[in-house]
């Protein structure tokens, strides 16, 4: 059921407390972990949980094999700073989830942005006229792309969105969009969203000389700033991209799907030295 340990914990915790009405403390004890607080600091993310205890934790809730090796995966994942290592390690989680029916259809949603053109398909099809065979409207919307895709692969994008509940075809025959939650940890988010940020900007640097300069827009600002500004300019573009947002709802007569993105993120930083007070550019 889960993707965040210490959820797990905390929704485990409550249990045995609800049953035997135990503080963490005794429960600590009867679990055979040591720490102070330990879960008190696991539960508030000041402490994270170490393979040592959790391999501990696995033998007190006497989880089976395949129970105990998904719970270490998912500390292990909870706990990895490292992208690429945090990406092969919920590969692993998604692997053992697909198992049941449940959680498998569940998880497939998570594979929206798994494509960069799965999104724009979503948008677009809503503005395509109604009918037609399946076959020449996804390589029509294949030669619509920027950059162009085959047709295989814009008719898998949309079986994908109407099975998974973000395109639903209404009775006249036309396309509708639906909003699907996909609720999960922001780890989990993060991680599919890596690979699809970092997708889009490579599309950005392949089809900037394909568009003219009437069809793109694009500029840049250096400057140096404090942490204090830096931060309230990050709170001014997420203001931004939600005036943008707004302005695309409230539009009656779109005729393209644009990809807007912002990259903001320190060139330099300026880091003071506590033993010599000098400034070392890093």
């Amino acid at each position: 059921m889960y993707f965040d340990y210490v959820e797990y914990l905390r929704d485990v915790l409550a249990n045995l407390q609800a049953e035997n009405g135990a503080s963490l403390r005794s429960i600590q004890n009867d679990l055979d972990v040591k720490g102070s607080a330990f879960f008190s600091r696991i539960l508030d993310g000041s402490r994270p949980l170490s393979l040592a205890n959790a391999e501990t934790l696995a033998r007190s809730f006497s989880l089976g094999e395949s129970e105990s090796e998904y719970f270490m995966n998912m500390v292990r994942f909870g706990n990895e700073k490292n992208v690429d290592k945090r990406d092969l390690l919920l590969k692993k989680l998604l692997s053992a989830r697909s198992e049941n029916v449940e959680y498998a259809l569940k998880d497939s949603a998570l594979k929206f942005f798994g494509k960069w053109y799965i999104p724009v398909i979503r948008d677009l099809l809503p503005l395509l006229p109604r009918g037609g065979d399946t076959c020449d409207v996804a390589k029509k919307i294949g030669r619509m792309m920027v950059p162009a895709l085959k047709g295989s692969q814009v008719q898998g994008a949309i079986d994908y969105l109407i099975q998974n509940g973000f395109v639903r075809i209404d009775e006249d025959g036309c396309y509708k969009v639906s909003d699907p939650v996909i609720s999960t940890p922001p780890r989990v988010r993060s991680t599919f969203l890596r690979k699809y940020h970092l997708k889009n900007l490579e599309i950005d640097r392949d089809v900037f000389d394909e568009l003219s300069s009437d069809d793109r827009s694009l500029s840049s600002v250096t400057c140096s700033m404090s942490k204090e500004t830096f931060e309230k300019v990050r709170l001014e573009i997420q203001q931004f991209r939600q005036k943008i947002l707004a302005m695309a709802q409230e539009d009656r007569n779109p005729d393209r799907v644009c990809h807007l993105g912002i990259q903001f993120m320190p060139r330099a930083v300026v880091k003071n030295s506590h033993n010599g007070g000098e400034n070392e550019v890093a």
